[in-house]
């Protein structure tokens, strides 16, 4: 009877509009947790650069068991009797859980210091959290739904969770400096709300409706380009996201407006998507993740220059330029990742946990160069503006021999037929 009513359960699709809420709803904490948390802690606990690089290294560490184990963790859970949606509920309660811990020590803190613990504790804990769920929510949005429509979820689900991101740096701007630990403590009640939506899910996800036999090779070229292209986009994302603070420090930037201008490359991402959803003249086709691939880098390197070589009056204008060109070469890469994972591979946790473990491994690259160039500056090796010319070209290094081996692989594909 268990078995049985477990088939029925998977045989029926996740509305749409709930996989979607919980989308938005989550991804509000990615805002907060990773694309503001770096203001948060320089401005709540006087983190520096050097921290903030640590911080974002303990994130990437632990969101990679996090995303890739998720799938063994699920069938464990079956075999016990839990489902993935019950799974999705504990999840996001636990999160939520932790984002009181910073807020609550600190009302109970003794002298005007604030322990700086609590906050390593909270995303070091909520980041494999968060790994282990975006697999779970992937393979509910995908289950039931191939070819033309599982184009359009893929695409409405990236226009929801990066427009909660920009919305949630908006919000943030006018708390950063004065209530930066009521803003984690918000997020989660966000957390917490999230049951309910959870609670509108099937049991388990939908049987994947796999055409792969369909497809022709290029799909598996460009998927297997992507999966080495995707954790480069986000290694540089996750170098960008700690030396933000210190960069719009340098270009005079007020602390209200420092997460609005980062905002700018989250916008143009969602712009991206936009445009990706709409139009589907990129399947198949290898123009748009190349140009993808050297938007990110070309972006990259302007991003780091600017601070320490424009001229005063031209800084900021030129570094929003670059933003918004990051943006879009993040939107091509992810979007284009997405889809070929699910459209080529299957809805299975599995196959969004590679996706997301890969997203893991960009997640550690980018602090790992960060800290390389901050520890020679440290050690009296290199000077400041050195220590960011090492940056730089560690992590273009790793970028172009990715960029070789994707090509490489890809070739192989094409050789060997799959």
């Amino acid at each position: 009877m268990h078995t049985q009513s477990s088939q029925i359960a998977a045989s029926r699709t996740t509305p749409l509009w709930a996989v979607l809420t919980l989308t938005f709803l989550c991804s509000i904490g990615s805002g907060v947790v990773y694309g503001g948390v770096f203001f948060l802690a320089e401005s709540q606990y006087g983190f520096t650069q050097r921290d903030n690089f640590v911080l974002a290294l303990v994130f990437g560490l632990a969101y990679m068991p996090g995303a890739y184990f998720a799938g063994a963790a699920l069938r464990l859970l079956r075999r016990a009797g839990i489902m993935p949606r019950t799974a999705l509920i504990a999840l996001t309660t636990l999160m939520g859980v932790l984002c009181f811990l910073p807020i609550v020590v600190d009302h109970f803190a003794a002298g005007p210091a604030r322990p700086s613990w609590p906050i390593w504790v909270t995303i070091g804990a909520y980041s494999p959290l968060s790994g282990c769920l975006w697999p779970i929510v992937e393979s509910f949005l995908a289950g039931g739904r191939s070819e033309q429509q599982l184009r359009r979820a893929t695409g409405r689900f990236n226009v929801t969770w990066s427009s909660a991101i920009v919305v949630t740096m908006l919000a943030m701007a006018n708390f950063v400096e004065s209530r930066a630990l009521l803003i984690i403590g918000a997020l989660g009640f966000v957390h917490l709300a999230c049951i309910g939506i959870v609670a509108r899910f099937e049991q388990v996800p939908a049987t994947h409706e796999h055409h792969d036999h369909h497809r022709p090779i290029v799909y598996r070229q460009l998927l297997t380009f992507l999966r080495m292209l995707l954790p480069v986009s986000f290694m540089f994302n996750s170098t960008l996201s700690p030396y933000m603070p210190a960069a719009l420090r340098a270009l005079g930037v007020a602390a209200v407006w420092k997460t609005p201008v980062t905002a700018t490359w989250y916008s143009t991402r969602v712009l991206t998507f936009l445009v990706m959803e709409r139009w589907h003249g990129w399947h198949g086709r290898w123009t748009v993740p190349i140009l993808g691939s050297v938007l990110l880098l070309v972006s990259f390197a302007w991003l780091v220059l600017v601070p320490m070589l424009a001229p005063e009056s031209l800084g900021l204008p030129l570094f929003l330029v670059g933003l918004g060109a990051f943006g879009v070469g993040v939107g091509i890469v992810y979007a284009a990742a997405l889809y070929y994972a699910m459209e080529v591979g299957s809805s299975g946790v599995d196959a969004g946990g590679t996706h997301e473990a890969l997203i893991g491994i960009g997640y550690t690259a980018g602090p790992i160069f960060g800290l390389a160039g901050v520890g020679a500056a440290g050690l009296g090796w290199a000077s400041d503006r050195s220590s960011t010319i090492i940056m730089l070209g560690l992590a273009t290094l790793a970028a172009t021999g990715a960029g070789a081996i994707a090509l490489a692989r890809a070739a192989r594909v094409a050789r060997n037929g799959r």
